[in-house]
């Protein structure tokens, strides 16, 4: 077994807040490089989506997207992080926990582009400084 610990220091927060049709991934890149955060941890955030694309692992271990419909998605938990990859572009990595209107729940690895928010979403940044 290998492993290495990395030291780092925490640095800015930022508390963005994004609106109808933003999508929720391409909006956190997009705050991310706004802010010039290189890497860091997203702390949670609350909304709703109009519907939401996840990637969820079967129980063979294999990856398969689920997309989740409804007129008001709700987010009841989301965390991930943000870094640069190495030509530079800012990734976010993005999981969460949903219920559509029926009251059923998915948990899963957000999809870029599949993900609009419904009326607002509202998400917390910590930058993690080397």
């Amino acid at each position: 077994m290998e492993s290495s610990i990395r030291h780092c220091r925490v640095g800015r927060v930022v508390n963005a807040r994004f609106f109808c049709n933003d999508d929720l991934i391409t909006g956190m890149e997009d705050i991310c490089r706004e802010h010039e955060i290189a890497q860091g941890v997203i702390k949670g955030g609350l909304g709703s989506l109009f519907k939401s694309s996840l990637e969820i692992m079967t129980d063979e271990g294999v990856p398969r997207n689920i997309n989740v419909e409804g007129f008001a998605v709700e987010i009841l938990s989301m965390n991930g992080h943000v870094r640069r990859d190495r030509e530079g572009k800012t990734e976010v990595e993005l999981y969460g926990i949903v219920a559509n209107n029926a009251g059923e729940v998915f948990a899963g690895r957000f999809i870029k582009g599949g993900s609009p928010v419904c009326i607002t979403i509202e998400v917390m940044v910590q930058e993690w400084l080397d």
